[in-house]
This record gives structure tokens, C-alpha cells and sequence, in this order.
């Protein structure tokens, strides 16, 4: 090993994914994740920069670097030492332009650290613009980053690291063979992927959020809470039926973002790394099942595939049989919060992405906010606004209507559904008080030698066509046949075929057609 090099690390199922995307794949790497820390009050740029110098020194995997071995596997390497990118910006014109011009500057994987500090003055007050590749860390890390920073910004002295090597030694001794077959079990006789996609655009998705409001959200969580469910079941249960009405299919996966953070790892939750993992859940919809229900059996079963979440999504997929099975993505955000009371922090906005054409990221709280990663090649904001109104519909049928059938659960919102079945529908006409006979007769009446039925160039008018099916009608009720009663019709296309069917009526009896074939 270079002495340059301070260690070579396996890669999770996550990590090699990201990588060949970011490498080898033909879409634009989207993986640059920009986080904004608000700092009010006076900030001591040098002192800062010790304290960011300092945090990458602490966690080597702020160090490392991505590269290819001669077996076509990705390896991560951690350089003893890197220069850390670092500068300070005096109030840009037009921050956002900044930010996203910021963001959009590519990371070279093979070039550590793949992380930016920028100390940006905005007036009176500061922001610490962080851009790095989510290869390094997932969500559940950044707080704990975020809390050791200032840490060290206060000269505060930190525990020993947890490391991540640590949770990759635990990864290595897991069971693969045992998950395969698990998820070969829960994806068994699966007819097809889900896909709302027909391809996934070149550039950066677009985030459309949108907020349940305080009311919505507290009924939302009693809910849950009272039926005993997870409110990430309940959304993973909503998620379905929506997509479920987007794609016209009754057995549906999409995939699902799980911490991978295992009790059985000591100290998991303040390892740094990506140990986040997708995995697929499926949701297979019964009519009569009501919606408690539903959320109820989607709960327990992703319990039981909980200890076999480790396994990639590659070998998910061999085992199930197909790839890929699914281009959808929901997140639910779990991870505990930083405790930054006394630190200089008064805001925090993070800005990320994946290569899903779609991906849902829900984020509890006060309110609930939804936020959607879309491409906007398949889904302009106006195709995204449509799925949102859905998506907080369905959770609204769970609170007011749990026991409604999932059968009876109308798969449009209230707007779509005026303008898809009311408005085209809103054809009626009064109708008279008659009957079709008496309507007959009086046609006849008013146009006895007018051509009412042409078959093959053969026609007949309206007197003859009145007279015949009197005629049967007659014959009929001579045989007992009247209202109440059904006469079964079995005749080829025909003239004589009309003669009967209203000869039926004039009878007063109903006619049921059968097929000659």
C-alpha cells in the first residue's frame, strides 16, 4: 500500500450502484448533494476553517476516493492526507445563481476529498456552503457532521470515532444467501416491473414540494398511532394505491430508502458513511381489503424482510428474476435531528437528488412536507401538482375512511374526476313517459311508410315493422308470456331479429339475447 494511502475499503451494494452510474453511466451524475448552513452572528472565518480541516482529518471517509480494479469492482481509497477546498465569498450578486452554479461543478471520483467548503458573507450574516458526492454520507450522518463541526469550531474535545469500517466488517458477515431467498419469496410470481417512466431525462431533476397543513398532519399521526402503524406505512400504503392509478396495476413495487443502520453494529449511530440502501417494496392490492387493512399488511410484511434489508439491489433483483422492478422512489426521512441549540446554526437547507424519474421524499414534522424529485422530461410540474393532490388525498381516505374498501377508493382526485367522468358525462336529456312500444306505435302513426330498418339493401317501414311485432306479441301472450317474464332471443343479425326483440317488449316481458355461436 502507498504510504499516501491510508486504507482501501469494500463498497456497499449502494456505493458500487452510484459509482457505475456516476462512471460509466450515460446519465448525468446527480449525485452532488448541497447543503447550506445559515450561521447568524459574527463568524470567524480562519477559526471555522480549522474546525473543517480538522473534521475532515477526524473521518477518513471525508478522504476517500473512488477508483475501478482489474476484476471491474469499485473501491474506495482513503488518502492520509487532502487539501480540503476551501473559500471565502463576498455577497454574491445573486446567491441562488451562486448556489447552483456551485452545485452543477462536477466531482472527479478519483480526486479526494469530494467535498467543497465555501464561507459565503451574505450582510450582516454568514453561510457555509457545503457540496459533496453523496458516496461519502447519507442523510442520517450529516447532523452528526454538522454537530462535530461546531464542535470543533468551539474547541470542544469529541469522542473517538466510530468507524465506518466498522459497519462494512458487520455487512461482510451477513447471510446473503438467506436474504436472497427472502426476497425471492417476497417477489415471487411478480408479473412485471412498475414503471411510470419511459426514460429518465439528461440534466438535474426539478423538486416541487408541497405541505399537509398542521390539522392534516395531527389527524395523520393520531391515526397511525391509534391503529398501531408506523406513519411511514401508512405513506408506504398511500404511495401504492397512487401508483397503483398511475400505472393501471394491482401489484405494484416501488423502491423504498432504508437507513441500514443495524442495532447489531456497536455505536451505528454515529458511524459517518453512506450505509443507507433501496430496496424494493411491493404491495399487492385486495378489492375487499379495507384501507386500515392494507396499511396494516404492508407494515408486517416489510417487518419481515427487515433483517435481509443489507442486500443490494442488484442481487434483489437476480433474485426476483427481473430488472429493473421499478423507476419510482419514496424516502421517508426517520433520522434523528442535530441538537444545535448553542451552536451559531439559525437555518439549514439541503439540496440533493437521485436518477429516478420520480422519487418522493416525506419529511414528518409539525406539517408534513412532501417534496418530489421529478424528471422534468416525464413530469412537467403541472403532471407533478396532479400526483401530489393524489397522494394527499389517499392519506386523507385513511384518516376519514379507514374501513373503506380498497375497491371503493376512487383513484382521482375530486378535480380530476369532474373533468374525466362528470363534465364528459353530463349528457341527460329528459326522457318521456312512455314506454317503447307506445313509442313505436306512435311513429307509426305519424310515418307509416317511412323506412325505419335496413338490413343488406332490405327494408322495412314503419306500419309493417309495428304490425309484425304486434303480430308476435300476440303469439307470445297466447303462450302465457307477460310482464315478469323473460324470453331468451336466439338469432343471427337480421330484420327479423328487431321484429322479435320489440314483439318481446310489446309483450310486456324482457328480452335476453343469446349468442347463435
Amino acid at each position: 500500500m502507498s504510504k499516501s494511502v491510508e486504507d482501501v475499503l469494500p463498497l456497499t451494494p449502494l456505493q458500487q450502484g452510484m459509482v457505475f452510474h456516476a462512471l460509466l453511466g450515460e446519465q448525468t451524475d446527480v449525485y452532488t448533494v448541497q447543503t447550506v448552513l445559515r450561521l447568524a452572528g459574527p463568524v470567524d472565518a480562519e477559526r471555522l476553517h480549522r474546525a473543517v480541516v480538522a473534521l475532515v482529518r477526524r473521518h477518513s471517509v471525508l478522504r476517500v476516493s473512488f477508483r475501478t480494479q482489474a476484476s471491474g469492482q469499485f473501491v474506495g481509497v482513503v488518502r492520509r492526507t487532502v487539501e480540503v477546498p476551501w473559500r471565502v465569498v463576498e455577497d454574491p450578486a445573486d446567491f441562488r445563481a451562486f448556489l447552483d452554479a456551485e452545485r452543477a461543478e462536477p466531482f472527479d471520483l478519483g480526486r479526494p476529498p469530494l467535498a467543497r467548503f465555501t464561507l459565503v458573507r451574505l450582510g450582516d450574516e454568514h453561510a457555509l456552503v457545503i457540496s459533496s458526492h453523496h458516496l461519502l454520507w447519507d442523510g442520517w450522518s450529516a447532523p452528526v457532521l454538522v454537530r462535530e463541526l461546531f464542535a470543533l469550531y468551539g474547541n470542544e474535545d469529541l469522542p473517538p470515532v466510530r468507524p465506518f469500517r466498522d459497519y462494512l466488517t458487520w455487512l461482510s458477515k451477513q447471510d446473503t444467501a438467506a436474504a436472497s431467498a427472502a426476497w425471492s419469496e417476497a417477489l415471487a410470481d411478480l408479473d412485471g416491473p412498475t414503471l411510470v417512466g419511459s426514460s429518465t431525462g439528461a440534466g438535474l431533476p426539478r423538486r416541487t414540494e408541497f405541505t399537509l397543513s398542521v390539522a392534516s398532519t395531527a389527524a395523520l399521526t393520531r391515526f397511525a398511532r391509534e391503529r398501531g402503524l408506523t406513519l411511514n406505512s401508512v405513506v408506504q400504503s398511500a404511495w401504492a394505491l397512487v401508483l397503483a392509478s398511475l400505472t393501471g396495476r394491482d401489484d405494484v413495487v416501488f423502491g423504498a430508502t432504508v437507513s441500514g443502520r443495524h442495532p447489531d453494529v456497536p455505536g451505528v449511530e454515529s458511524v459517518v458513511g453512506l450505509l443507507i440502501n433501496t430496496v424494493p417494496t411491493r404491495v399487492r392490492l385486495r378489492p375487499a381489503e379495507t384501507l386500515v387493512e392494507l396499511a396494516t399488511r404492508v407494515q408486517r410484511e416489510q417487518a419481515a424482510l427487515l433483517d435481509h434489508q443489507h442486500l443490494g439491489l442488484a442481487d434483489i433483483q437476480r433474485a426476483a428474476g427481473q430488472s429493473p422492478l421499478f423507476d419510482t422512489l419514496l424516502v421517508f426521512e426517520s433520522y434523528p435531528g442535530a441538537d444545535l441549540a448553542d451552536s451559531p446554526l439559525s437555518g439549514v437547507e439541503v439540496r440533493d437528488a437521485t436518477h429516478y424519474p420520480l422519487a418522493l421524499l416525506v419529511v414528518p414534522g409539525e406539517t408534513v412536507t412532501l417534496r418530489f424529485d421529478h424528471d422534468p422530461a416525464r413530469f412537467d410540474s403541472a403532471a407533478v401538482a396532479g400526483v401530489a393532490e393524489r397522494v394527499q388525498d389517499v392519506l386523507g381516505r385513511f384518516v376519514a375512511t379507514p374501513d373503506l374498501p380498497v375497491a371503493r377508493l376512487r383513484p382521482l382526485t375530486d378535480a380530476e374526476y369532474a373533468s374525466v367522468v362528470t363534465a364528459p358525462n353530463a349528457t341527460t336529456h329528459p326522457v318521456p313517459a312512455t314506454t317503447l312500444a307506445e313509442l313505436l306505435a306512435a311513429q307509426a302513426s305519424r310515418t307509416p311508410n317511412a323506412t325505419a330498418v335496413v338490413f343488406e339493401g332490405v327494408g322495412t317501414t314503419y306500419a309493417e315493422l309495428d304490425a309484425r311485432a304486434s303480430e308476435l306479441a300476440g303469439r307470445l301472450a297466447g303462450r302465457g308470456v307477460g310482464p315478469g317474464h323473460v324470453v331468451g332471443v336466439r338469432m343471427d343479425r337480421s330484420l327479423d331479429l328487431v321484429v322479435a326483440l320489440l314483439g318481446v317488449v310489446k309483450a310486456g316481458a324482457a328480452y335476453l339475447p343469446l349468442d347463435p355461436s
